[in-house]
């Protein structure tokens, strides 16, 4: 094993816990390979079936979604050491509900489910991490779910404070362009624009390019 796919497996949460010793005896348990994505490539399809365990061990994914207008949404990014789709490879049905691209060069370290299975069963530190996995997921869902019945100001004014604490400060820099911010909450990119200058036009927010200052929300 080379040491950038090392280094991409230790930033996944389902190693946690583990020395890079022990990372790669648990990988010599099993079979696996390393693949290369080009930027645009596409490497499953909505609806596909969910056949393999992919782990990024660099680069970057994008999962889109068809909306019912034919306007393609951005459901979430993922980065280095993210496992994809751990609640649908064990599943009945196990079809992916999202496109997966590459939206930049990026290199999968790609599993069997049954070879992911034997590393479950070998090490309990895994199991534990895999069940936190599913926890941290549906507690994402429940989220999103509560944002589909809020309005525009709401998922906003939402949003903004979720990024207010995750930075720890008011003073916060947007990890998005707004178009991509648009995409996230499934809504017009004009949408966004006006709920923003309205925000802005009360004196709740400041705004100069991707900062914005909170004032009162």
């Amino acid at each position: 094993m080379d040491i950038d796919t090392l280094q991409g497996l230790k930033r996944c949460p389902l190693f946690t816990g583990l020395a890079e010793s022990e990372i790669i005896n648990l990988m010599h348990m099993v079979r696996y390979r390393v693949i290369r994505c080009r930027k645009g490539e596409v490497l499953a399809f909505e609806g596909s079936v969910c056949q393999y365990a992919d782990i990024i061990i660099n680069g970057e994914l994008v999962t889109n979604l068809m909306g019912n207008s034919g306007r393609i949404i951005r459901v979430a990014t993922h980065q280095t050491g993210k496992l994809l789709a751990p609640a649908f490879f064990f599943g009945s049905d196990n079809q992916y509900p999202v496109t997966i691209e590459a939206s930049t060069e990026t290199t999968i370290l790609r599993l069997m489910p049954t070879d992911l299975e034997k590393m479950l069963n070998i090490d309990p530190r895994l199991m534990m991490n895999y069940i936190k996995m599913l926890s941290n997921i549906v507690s994402h869902l429940t989220k999103k779910v509560r944002m589909l019945s809020m309005s525009v100001r709401e998922k906003v004014s939402l949003y903004l404070k979720e990024q207010s604490r995750l930075q720890e400060t008011n003073n916060i820099l947007l990890p998005m362009s707004r178009q991509e911010l648009a995409d996230h909450f499934g809504i017009q990119k004009y949408s966004l624009l006006r709920c923003l200058n309205e925000l802005k036009q009360e004196g709740a927010i400041l705004v100069e390019g991707r900062h914005i200052q909170i004032l009162s929300l």
